[in-house]
């Protein structure tokens, strides 16, 4: 891949190759729980705000894009996505490297356990998957390296994220956490301020589509500020980092 980009902020402003946009990236160590991970969400958006394009993510992104999302995956301990993203398209959550040292931990989150796992999660060379669902809840695992977990529900029924993430922490050692969507994933760790991190790729492209899901979504709302970390630019591609306050 070939081209530049320009880091905006912080100051002062610097080139750099664009597919080393968070290649050195640092995270606060003084912030990191002692009893879950530290979670951060990778989301690309139309200007408009929508998260896909016809129901997929991946005809918003660049190339760069995916580059900064695979560099991104290389920083993380396990990468985690909502039911409805691995049912919109096939997912690979690993590193496609040439024999990575490691594969992140990838993990489904399901409450009906409807999930085409044979068809849609593509798992990569010494990587293992990992599904969290409701107890009660069946799931039929294709035969590999997966297995499941279920955890306590809430009352709505879905999975008690503050509960799994403990898990993911004491039984996994999960000390990094990548969400990678969807926009219902997100909306349930922000309003329950799980999330620590927003990396954001704002795609020069306007959705117009009402259907198409907005980069979170819940039924209440989930406000909250943000406080700017980094801005890159990438031929008309903006890559955005923030922290939650």
């Amino acid at each position: 891949m070939s081209g530049k980009a320009t880091r905006l902020y912080p100051l002062p402003p610097r080139e750099i190759p664009a597919n080393a946009i968070y290649e050195d990236l640092e995270f606060p160590s003084e912030h990191i729980h002692a009893s879950r991970p530290y979670v951060i969400i990778n989301m690309v958006s139309s200007v408009d705000g929508k998260t896909a394009i016809g129901g997929k993510e991946s005809r918003l992104g660049s190339q760069t894009d995916r580059q900064t999302m695979r560099n991104l995956r290389s920083k993380a301990d396990a990468v985690m996505v909502g039911a409805n993203t691995l049912r919109a398209e096939k997912l690979s959550l690993g590193l496609d490297a040439p024999r990575p040292a490691r594969q992140p931990l990838a993990v489904i989150v399901t409450t009906s356990g409807d999930l085409p796992l044979e068809t849609n999660l593509l798992i990569g060379e010494g990587q293992q998957f990992l599904v969290i669902c409701p107890r009660g809840i069946a799931i039929r695992l294709p035969a590999g390296p997966g297995r499941t977990h279920c955890a306590p529900p809430t009352q709505s029924g879905n999975v008690d994220l503050g509960e799994t993430l403990k898990m993911l922490k004491a039984e996994c050692s999960i000390d990094l956490l990548l969400i990678e969507g969807g926009p219902k994933l997100s909306y349930s760790l922000i309003s329950a301020n799980l999330a620590d991190e927003l990396f954001l790729t704002l795609a020069p492209k306007l959705v117009g589509d009402t259907q198409e899901a907005a980069l979170i979504a819940g039924p209440t709302p989930a406000a909250r500020d943000l406080n700017l970390l980094s801005v890159y630019l990438a031929a008309d591609e903006l890559f955005l980092r923030y922290n939650f306050l």
